[in-house]
């Protein structure tokens, strides 16, 4: 009966749809936002080592105080996020009070926290560059660099020719890792925007805790 209930309302398959919606922007932002930062973390620059460590630091922080703190940066009075695009002549948004920004909003958020997938893209990526990962393959060496230097290839054609099919089996674990997360989406939910505006960023687990543990029915959020 319960799996009847869920199948034919409207609300599953609105949830269902939001849940995919975040994952459809979270993992191509997640994976071009890792790349960028590995590439800039990976160059040999004073200070670079210093500036790695800074940015781990959110992934000790609780997910509940890092809500709160974008929830705060981005209201849309009072808002760090809007400030500063106001400075430069730019409107900005509700955001999590307006159903079209709140689950783009719960994006950005997630991204810029997820430092730890960015600084394990960042690691391959220096490994790969600077140290040789593979004696038994010539290609896995900065030899490559090297011959693509005499070559006169392009920076892009370094990063597409051998950076990134080096990098593959990194990107793989990042998006198996990123795609998990995906789906276990909750305490930002929770604490920045409770299923709202208008359900707009209700999702799977949020709904399976409501259920659960807010309205007690315990059949309904387990068939869920």
């Amino acid at each position: 009966d319960n799996y009847k209930a869920i199948l034919s309302s409207p609300e599953f398959w609105g949830v269902l749809w939001n849940t995919f919606r975040y994952i459809i922007m979270y993992i191509p932002l997640m994976l071009v936002a890792s790349l960028g930062v590995a590439y800039l973390l990976s160059r040999q620059r004073p200070g670079v080592t210093a500036f790695r460590i800074i940015y781990y630091i959110p992934v000790l922080t609780s997910w509940v105080a890092a809500s709160m703190i974008w929830k705060s940066m981005l209201s849309p009075e009072y808002g760090a996020v809007n400030n500063i695009l106001a400075v430069f002549g730019i409107q900005g948004p509700g955001w999590l009070l307006d159903e079209a920004w709140a689950m783009p909003a719960i994006v950005l958020c997630v991204v810029a926290a997820k430092s730890i997938s960015m600084l394990f893209t960042t690691e391959t990526d220096y490994s790969i560059r600077f140290t040789n990962l593979n004696p038994r393959n010539i290609y896995n060496t900065p030899d490559a660099y090297e011959a693509a230097a005499i070559d006169g290839v392009n920076a892009w054609q370094k990063f597409w020719k051998i950076t990134l099919p080096l990098m593959t089996p990194a990107i793989f674990y990042v998006l198996i890792v990123s795609l998990i997360n995906a789906f276990q989406l909750f305490p930002q939910i929770m604490i920045m925007t409770d299923g709202g505006p208008n359900g707009a960023t209700q999702v799977m687990v949020e709904r399976i805790y409501k259920y659960g543990f807010r309205y007690y029915r315990m059949g309904y959020a387990a068939a869920f």
